[in-house]
């Protein structure tokens, strides 16, 4: 099939590794321009990796031969710029935050109604092979029914001084990491969210925006997910750990995933409370023999996970738009993460957010 003829505008840390893997996919994607507020960047990645460089926005979206914008500015740019991409006949992937604000949200809703199928959002940590690999043993049953997840996104203790530190330019950890926790956590919950609970704060960074994030969300199906994000720890936790009421797990390193559950096949026998004295010699009344499930599996596929994320959504985006495939994330399920984030910001008005 044709390669699809795309475009990034956007070349900072994470514009230029969607340059980078896209392009190295050349079976399926073939780079016809590039833009940045910097020139001299825009014809440095051009150089290296192909497509014509652009200052402005208008000039490359006037680029006749590209199909798809990669757009990956700065947050707070990131709705009017899909949009003007949209107007401008483009197909667009937007990097996340899709949207900072409740406006930019509502800009983009209208915007899936007015060019179905031709927006998509890249919420590509979907694809994290510890998320997969996780989700899987959750879903054989191993671990009984789900009932608590926790994820972490623990930096080791660091000052970030960048952009991605003032609220004035779209900046903060709930910004910057939030998206992929809180998509994989809705995924997790797999029900609507009936109660949000957050706590945010700027421990370590000189801008203004939130470093330290804990968000715990309830799933109308009883089941819990708790975020925690923060460039303040200096004992990070484990990626994620996971509760059912038969087992557990915990994902360290996001290369090994330790499991210890009763063994599926074990039937568990009815059991009586009794309110009468203990027996003399201890005990909590029912000292059963259980069938232990301890083992440690890999995580799958195994490699650089920053690599593996790209090359899934690239080529999920492909299939989407030259097979037409259902891409597999939903932008419903990119809105109600914008959802999640707006009623988080409204539980910490200590933080003079935008919008």
């Amino acid at each position: 099939m044709t390669p699809i003829r795309y475009g990034v505008c956007g070349l900072g840390r994470i514009g230029q590794v969607h340059c980078r893997h896209f392009t190295a996919d050349r079976e399926h994607y073939r780079l016809v321009a590039v833009c940045d507020r910097d020139r001299e960047r825009a014809v440095q990645v051009a150089a290296e990796h192909g497509g014509t460089p652009h200052e402005h926005l208008d000039d490359f979206l006037a680029e006749p031969d590209m199909e798809l914008a990669i757009l990956a500015t700065r947050s707070l740019d990131h709705a009017e710029h899909a949009l003007q991409a949209l107007a401008a006949g483009k197909m667009v992937l937007l990097e996340k935050p899709i949207a900072v604000t409740a406006n930019d949200l509502r800009t983009l809703e209208q915007a899936d109604r007015d060019y179905p199928g031709r927006l998509f959002f890249l919420h590509n940590h979907r694809f994290e092979p510890a998320f997969e690999t996780i989700r899987s043993i959750i879903d054989s049953g191993l671990i009984g029914r789900l009932q608590v997840v926790k994820l972490c996104r623990h930096h080791p203790y660091r000052r970030r001084a960048d952009w991605q530190t003032l609220l004035s330019c779209g900046g903060g950890q709930l910004s910057c990491w939030g998206p992929h926790l809180i998509d994989q956590a809705l995924q997790y919950i797999g029900a609507p969210v009936k109660e949000v609970w957050s706590y945010l704060r700027r421990l370590a960074s000189p801008g203004d925006a939130d470093d330290h994030v804990r968000i715990i969300l309830t799933g109308t199906n009883g089941i819990v997910a708790e975020i925690e994000i923060s460039d303040a720890v200096t004992l990070p936790e484990p990626y994620c750990i996971a509760r059912g009421d038969r087992g557990g797990l915990v994902c360290a390193d996001e290369k090994q995933i330790r499991v210890r559950a009763i063994d599926p096949a074990f039937v568990l026998p009815d059991v009586s409370a009794s309110a009468g004295q203990p027996p003399p010699s201890g005990g909590y009344g029912n000292n059963e023999p259980l069938p232990w499930i301890d083992k440690v599996l890999p995580v799958e596929p195994a490699g650089d996970m920053w690599r593996l994320v790209e090359d899934r959504i690239a080529r999920h985006l492909f299939d989407a738009i030259r097979r037409g495939v259902t891409f597999p994330i939903k932008n419903a399920d990119a809105f109600e993460v914008v959802r999640v984030t707006e009623q988080v910001k409204r539980q910490n008005p200590q933080f003079p957010w935008i919008g």
